[in-house]
């Protein structure tokens, strides 16, 4: 109850108006609301492998799989598509960071393997007059 009581004090002494706090709480909302966004972003229907810049293949995200890519010098990649999602499970570089990346979905995402110069990134699979959604 003291709290509350000193709580009240020290807003009358800084004088506040009551439209301040409603400022705040709004402002406290709008700050959220960002998250709101990113994450409700749509989920992709494909996702594409690319190598030195080049697609290697485009995985169906509807069709659960697992695929291995080897390069020339006996690196790999093991690759997982499972329920909708892609991720790299299985890789022989050192650091590890797209094994850690985990499970991707949304249109946008990517796994970047930088000892390989492997992406995967996850794309609609439409395609518009103005927009290329698969590049």
């Amino acid at each position: 109850m003291k709290f509350l009581k000193n709580t009240i004090i020290y807003f009358k002494n800084i004088k506040t108006k009551p439209l301040d706090f409603v400022i705040i709480f709004v402002l406290f909302l709008a700050s959220f609301s960002t998250l709101y966004f990113f994450a409700s972003g749509s989920r992709g229907a494909e996702a594409q492998l690319r190598v030195h810049g080049q697609v290697i293949r485009t995985f169906d995200l509807k069709k659960n799989q697992t695929w291995t890519y080897r390069d020339k010098d006996g690196d790999y990649n093991k690759i997982r598509v499972k329920d909708g999602e892609i991720a790299v499970i299985e890789a022989s570089c050192k650091d590890q960071i797209d094994v850690k990346r985990g499970y991707i979905s949304k249109v946008g995402e990517t796994i970047v393997c930088l000892p390989h110069d492997l992406v995967i990134k996850v794309i609609s699979g439409e395609t518009n007059e103005q927009v290329d959604y698969t590049a």
